[in-house]
């Protein structure tokens, strides 16, 4: 889908809201430009391709994603593809990919992405949390981006979700799961929800990244 130039050029001096999504799922959900760079956005936060996007740059250079370059790769809460977006341009992986996003109109947006390259991507919209339990291949990496506004999802902290994380990776798969800590309240859930993590699976890290993002990349389940 093609933006007005007119958008494009004045993205260069403000941001510019290109379509406003507002749906019941996202309320105050926009696709914006800043600087010819298409985004999408809720009133207080960044889905993909402004600070999200930065997010997975640096932790794919964190876990040195080049050396081990995904086949099967599992995305659940897709956004506008910001994460598939990095893997085909900036390290020319082609994985199969299947992504879930439970919003029918952010995935009605993803023609305005045109360099992306969806041939090789299953994509469903639906509920990640009822749809991990129909899957039954496994994935060499599994991206969890879930988040309510600056909330994370609070079904990622459920005991039985992430069983079922873990029977979907591959035995020398990675986990990489976004969280939130911007208040005393969501890092004392962070502390908890770590010590949980470190239960299920032998190898944990913890990024810190653009302030309030900790990634966790996961391996090697128990």
């Amino acid at each position: 889908m093609k933006i007005p130039w007119y958008k494009y050029l004045l993205s260069f001096f403000y941001l510019v809201t290109v379509k406003r999504l507002d749906t019941t799922l996202n309320p105050g959900l926009s696709l914006q430009m800043e600087a010819g760079r298409l985004l999408l956005n809720t009133s207080n936060a960044n889905y993909s391709y402004g600070n999200m996007h930065t997010v997975f740059e640096r932790v794919f250079e964190h876990i040195e994603i080049e050396k081990y370059p995904p086949s099967k790769l599992l995305i659940l809460g897709l956004g506008a593809g910001s994460v598939i977006d990095i893997l085909q341009r900036q390290y020319g992986f082609e994985p199969d990919i299947t992504a879930v996003e439970l919003d029918p109109a952010i995935i009605d947006c993803l023609p305005y992405w045109e360099t992306l390259q969806l041939d090789k991507t299953k994509i469903i919209c639906g509920d990640a949390f009822e749809v991990v339990r129909k899957i039954s291949e496994k994935f060499d990496l599994i991206i969890i981006d879930l988040f309510i506004d600056l909330d994370v999802h609070s079904g990622i902290h459920d005991l039985i979700f992430l069983e079922q994380i873990k029977q979907l990776l591959n035995v020398e798969g990675t986990v990489l799961l976004n969280y939130i800590v911007d208040n005393p309240i969501q890092k004392a859930k962070f502390q908890e929800f770590q010590l949980t993590l470190m239960k299920l699976f032998n190898q944990l890290n913890v990024y810190k990244l653009q302030g309030i993002n900790h990634v966790f990349a996961l391996k090697a389940p128990l």
